[in-house]
C-alpha cells in the first residue's frame, strides 16, 4: 500500500477532528458528525490520529534494509521495581523510610525496646527532642511504628507485632511500682496486701493506689477476708505477664549488648 494512500488517510483523520472539535465549540447541538454508520466522537478520532501519525512515523522513516533492527534492552530489574512500587506502595513506602540513617537508628531500638515512652528513647539514644519527635512522626504516619496510649504516655512498639493485651500489659511492666507488683504476684501467686507493701517497700496507701489501678485493666484479682486482703493473678494474667516479661529481659539484654554507650534501661 503506498505512501499517498496513508497520507490522504491522515488528511482526512484531521479534517475529521478539526470539525468534530469546532462543533463542539460552538456548542451546535443538532450537528451530528458521522463516519459511516457510527457517530465519531473527537477522542476517538484523536486516538486514530495518533495511530496513523505513528505507523507513518515508522513505516516512512528512511533505514537500511542490510541493517537489523534493534530492539531495546528489556530492562527486567527496573520493571520489578515499578511493579513492587504499584502494586505494594506500603512496603515500598516502609523500605524508603528506613534508608535515613538516624530513623533507622530509632527504629530498630523500639523493635529490642518496646513500650518505652518517648522520654525515655531520647534518653537512651542521646537523642535531641525535636530530632527524635520528627522520626517517630515519620515512622508512625508510615505505619512501622504503633504509638499505644498509656495514661499520660505514649509508648511506642513495632507496628502489628504484638496484641493490645500484649502492649496493655508490657505498659504496666515499664512502670516501676506496677511491674514489681506484676513480677511479685508472678513469683508468689497469692500475697496479702501487708506483706506486698513490705516486700515493695512502699507505703499501704501508695500500693493501694496502684492496685486500684492495675485492677481497672483487670490485672489484679482482690479477696477479701474480714481486713486481710489478698492480691492474685489469674492464669490467663499469669501466662501473658511471665511471657512479656520474659520478653523484655531478653530484649534488654541484647541492646546492652550493642549499645554500650547508651543508658541503662528499666527493665520494668
Amino acid at each position: 500500500m503506498s505512501y499517498g494512500f496513508w497520507y490522504a488517510a491522515l488528511l482526512v483523520l484531521v479534517q475529521l477532528f478539526t470539525n468534530t472539535a469546532k462543533c463542539s465549540k460552538d456548542n451546535v447541538k443538532n450537528e451530528v458528525l458521522w463516519l459511516g454508520r457510527r457517530p465519531a466522537s473527537s477522542t476517538l478520532i484523536l486516538l486514530m490520529l495518533i495511530f496513523f501519525i505513528s505507523y507513518l512515523a515508522l513505516t516512512c522513516a528512511p533505514y537500511n534494509h542490510d541493517q537489523v533492527l534493534k530492539v531495546p534492552q528489556l530492562r527486567v530489574d527496573k520493571a520489578v521495581v515499578f511493579a513492587s512500587f504499584v502494586f505494594n506502595p506500603r512496603e515500598n513506602a516502609a523500605s524508603t523510610l528506613l534508608n535515613q540513617t538516624s530513623r533507622m537508628t530509632v527504629f530498630n531500638f523500639i523493635k529490642d525496646n518496646p513500650g518505652l515512652h518517648f522520654r525515655a528513647i531520647s534518653d537512651c539514644l542521646r537523642m535531641p527532642i525535636g530530632v527524635l519527635q520528627y522520626h517517630l512522626g515519620l515512622l508512625v504516619n508510615g505505619g512501622l511504628i504503633f504509638a499505644y496510649r498509656d495514661g499520660r504516655y505514649k509508648r511506642f512498639f513495632e507496628s502489628k507485632k504484638f496484641t493490645d493485651k500484649e502492649m496493655e500489659t508490657i505498659s504496666a511492666l515499664r512502670h516501676k511500682v506496677s511491674g514489681m507488683i506484676l513480677i511479685a504476684l508472678l513469683k508468689k501467686p497469692q500475697m496479702t496486701h501487708r506483706d506486698l507493701a513490705k516486700q515493695l517497700n512502699i507505703s499501704s496507701q501508695a500500693l493501694s493506689w496502684h492496685m486500684k489501678q492495675l485492677e481497672k485493666v483487670n490485672f489484679i484479682e482482690r479477696n477479701a477476708d474480714g481486713l486481710n486482703v489478698k492480691y492474685s493473678l489469674d492464669e490467663a494474667t499469669q501466662r501473658i505477664v511471665d511471657r512479656c516479661a520474659t520478653f523484655l529481659v531478653g530484649t534488654a539484654g541484647r541492646t546492652h549488648s550493642r549499645n554500650s554507650h547508651s543508658k541503662g534501661i528499666s527493665m520494668f
